[in-house]
């Protein structure tokens, strides 16, 4: 027990009786100076309004019953069995409130009963808990009850179960259970798409059932139908169909039950509205190809808007941005100023515009591309390798070891076939034969690559013997006869000191085989007229070597440089790579072959996504450049490197894939749509780097005009705007945002926040359990009937207070009635 004043201060005024006191001194009747000062001490106390505070154990339960057509009758009455159970155990000093969820008001035995019901044929359980809340005064003690079968209407239970939380109102849950032997369409979703893509409608089927169906229409025409399947509690299955026009599409899944009972036909079908995007702009730069640009429009399909523009009239000021890709066809680079390209790769760095840059060898090799803006946007290196090419040779060196040698003869014939051996490459072919009365094979023949061998092999030689050239010729040519070199020389290094023999014929003969004979004098005095003879004949070189001053480098071979050659035609199997955002349904294998294409380089952070199954030179090359994709493909689309695509029939999905998959996706803005009932949320997120670009939205009927006035944002943050207006629950909500492109759609089917009651999914199953931990209430199936007790929170102001100040009033009024009373009493009589 506790005492109070409210209004404390008027307490000062007693601290006034006293003076009071003084001035009725003179009056000699005391009885009457005290009743008076009791009177006026009753109205001063009265004044502070004194109150006096017991503690009560006094609580509100409010008990929600849920009644609605989502339950069987069995079900219903079941609840209401269960509502007088608790309601008997409500203590008769206790509130009760009754929520009745649907249905009609029945005779529950109740202080307080609301019925929440709606035309739509929707009950919503978090309405019904913001109702019960609501009922509960501050700081008592109090406790709520849900009894219902957990197929909740809508989702909006976040800032209701808060709520509870922040008042820690205990919250005791019931299932009542479900029946699943009804078929239904329980819910339908389907994502924005463009014009000409793959549009993907995601349908849930709830129930059970052997064999049943789905049929998607749009108005009275039949899209798309589902393969037969079978539904076991509940079953999600995706439509997909291609999306021909942009704008809005009411999109309508009816479910065919092919085999299974079905108890109520009336949940069979759902709506919702698809929201088609325009088509993706292409601006197509390139004119080699005759008639390209009519036939990528024929291939590719109305998802693609085609804008052909003469490269040469590009300026500098060209706004790349009002395109969602630019596609270059064997395009030179001096068709395109290096001012326009720099403005491109600006837009595709910056503004996130796709460049698809494709063709022959105006594109990549004799374009002029290299070392040029867009080449250093490219996923590919442009710069062509020089080819060295080293033709081999086979060399046979015939050496004289005939006693003639003797002394410098012999050395110098050493030095210069070391000369010989020290030009050639591992590639090339050696063998050494020396004769003195018989031939030999000093080094058999061999690749070039062991030349310490060889070398000792040199200066092992001696001179000694007779003079016998021919037998050495033939055995030379015979061993280059056997070997496969591009160039075969004999090289015959002798001081001329040999016999006589028919060496014209023998020469002549070994130069029409395509064997050069060349002839080395060494020392002085030498025959220099046949030794420059035999040279004649074999159509070789003579050198005359008199001493270790006059050493000649002798040339066997002539290595040349040339280009590889940039444009490769012929047949060439492709290999795909890359995963399935970049082929979908489009088979990888038994690809056509390409008849032509420009060899070019892998840049490390390149994604091949296609390449020549020989030399692994890539075909298809993409990459992210900055806020924009750049993807390279090393044939022309539709030119003679394609030519056998002609019977692929995949060609136009998947060059299609590869340009949306380049085609910048950025908007200006990213629109999202929400409704809480009748109440629409519009939220449009700038995403252009224009900081002064602000959103124009619109909604639109389904005729196409607007049906609103135009709706104001407040800009939440940097870049963030949000609208709220009211909007019928009834009707679709079809949204537009523009901001310096295209219009982007967004779109929202009628009661999209709020099932019917026999059409709730059973996703959104209450979890009973959950909501009774978090708010330390009781999960009653798990508690037997009769240990069923509604425990409640112990509120901070559960007290009961009791006014006093009318009881001081009253008595300061009886008083004052004494007073007069005494005052008229006879004095005689007051002793």
């Amino acid at each position: 027990m506790e005492l109070s004043f409210l209004h404390a201060y008027f307490g000062i005024l007693l601290f006034g009786l006293p003076a009071l006191w003084l001035l009725w001194k003179k009056r000699g009747d005391n009885k009457h100076k005290l009743i008076r000062a009791a009177v006026l001490a009753c109205v001063i106390v009265a004044l502070t309004q004194p109150v006096l505070i017991n503690s009560s154990n006094q609580a509100h339960h409010v008990i929600v019953v849920d009644q609605s057509d989502s339950l069987s009758a069995d079900a219903q009455q079941n609840a209401q069995s269960l509502f007088n159970e608790l309601a008997a155990k409500v203590s008769a000093d206790d509130e009760l409130t009754l929520v009745q969820l649907g249905g009609q008001k029945h005779s529950f035995e109740a202080e307080d009963h609301i019925l929440i019901s709606d035309a739509s044929n929707t009950s919503s359980l978090s309405q019904a808990l913001a109702h019960a809340i609501q009922t509960i005064p501050l700081g008592v003690n109090s406790s709520v009850t849900l009894i219902t079968d957990g197929l909740a209407t809508d989702q909006n239970w976040s800032k209701i179960i808060a709520q509870y939380q922040d008042r820690g109102i205990p919250v005791h849950t019931y299932d009542l259970g479900r029946d699943y032997s009804d078929l239904y369409i329980a819910d339908i979703k389907a994502q924005a798409v463009r014009v000409g893509e793959k549009a993907s409608v995601s349908v849930e089927v709830a129930g059970n059932a052997k064999s049943v169906a789905v049929n998607l229409f749009s108005h009275d025409s039949l899209l798309v139908k589902s393969p037969a399947f079978a539904v076991n509690g509940q079953t999600r299955i995706e439509l997909n169909f291609e999306a021909e026009n942009a704008g809005f599409h009411p999109l309508r899944a009816e479910l065919e039950v092919i085999s299974g009972e079905e108890s109520d036909a009336s949940n069979n079908q759902l709506s919702t509205v698809l929201a088609v995007q325009d088509g993706i702009k292409i601006l197509y730069l390139g004119d080699r190809q005759i008639g390209a640009e009519q036939h990528l429009g024929r291939l590719l399909g109305a998802g693609f808007e085609i804008e052909s523009v003469n490269a040469t009239e590009l300026t500098a000021d060209f706004d790349f941005a009002q395109y969602d890709v630019v596609l270059q066809d064997d395009l030179p680079s001096n068709q395109i100023s290096k001012a326009v390209q720099e403005k491109l790769v600006a837009a595709v760095q910056n503004q996130g515009v796709g460049l698809l840059h494709s063709g022959g060898e105006s594109a990549f090799a004799g374009g002029g591309y290299f070392d040029t803006p867009i080449a250093d946007a490219l996923p590919v290196q442009l710069k062509q390798k020089d080819d060295k090419n080293d033709p081999s040779v086979g060399l046979a060196i015939i050496i004289d070891t005939s006693g003639s040698m003797a002394g410098s003869r012999i050395e110098l014939a050493k030095q210069m076939a070391r000369i010989a051996v020290r030009r050639l490459q591992p590639h090339d072919r050696i063998g050494i034969v020396e004769f003195y009365g018989a031939k030999h094979w000093a080094i058999p023949m061999q690749p070039a690559s062991n030349k310490i061998e060889i070398d000792r092999a040199i200066g092992r030689m001696k001179a000694i013997g007779g003079t016998v050239l021919f037998p050495a010729i033939q055995e030379a040519y015979y061993g280059l006869k056997n070997i496969n070199t591009r160039f075969k020389h004999i090289i015959m290094i002798t001081d001329a000191g040999i016999e006589d023999d028919d060496y014209e014929g023998m020469l002549r003969r070994i130069a029409k085989d395509n064997i050069n004979v060349s002839t080395i004098l060494v020392g002085q005095g030498g025959h220099n007229l046949i030794m420059s003879d035999m040279a004649n004949w074999g159509k070789g070189r003579f050198y005359s070597v008199g001493n270790e001053f006059n050493l000649v480098e002798m040339i066997l071979k002539q290595p040349s440089t040339k280009k590889l050659p940039a444009y490769k035609r012929g047949a060439f199997s492709m290999t795909a790579q890359g995963g399935s955002g970049w082929w979908g349904d489009v088979k990888k294998d038994n690809l056509p072959q390409l008849a032509g294409y420009v060899q070019v380089g892998r840049k490390a952070a390149a994604e091949v996504l296609l390449e020549e199954s020989v030399g692994k030179y890539p075909l298809l090359s993409s990459w992210q450049y900055g806020l924009g994709r750049v993807t390279a493909l090393m044939t022309e689309p539709v030119g003679h490197g394609t030519q056998h695509f002609v019977n692929w029939e995949q060609y136009g999905q998947w060059l299609g894939r590869i340009i949306r998959k380049t085609a910048s996706n950025q908007h200006d803005f990213h629109l999202t749509v929400k409704r809480k009932h009748d109440q629409l949320s519009i939220a449009a997120q700038r995403l252009s780097h224009d900081l002064e670009l602000t959103p124009s939205v619109r909604i639109l009927d389904w005729d196409g005009s607007s049906n609103s006035q135009p709706i104001q944002f407040d800009e939440k943050a940097p870049g963030l705007f949000v609208a709220n207006l009211d909007f019928p629950m009834g009707q679709d909500a079809l949204a537009e945002v523009k901001g310096n492109r295209n219009w982007q759609r967004s779109a929202l089917r009628s009661y999209s926040d709020i099932a019917k009651e026999n059409q709730v999914s059973p996703s959104k199953l209450l979890n009973f359990e959950k909501l009774s931990e978090l708010t330390n209430g009781q999960f009653l199936n798990n508690i037997e009937t009769n240990d069923w007790q509604l425990k409640t929170k112990q509120g901070d102001m559960a007290f009961i207070v009791t006014k006093l100040w009318p009881y001081l009033l009253l008595l300061a009024l009886l008083l004052y009635i004494a007073d007069l009373v005494y005052r008229r009493w006879p004095k005689s009589t007051r002793r």
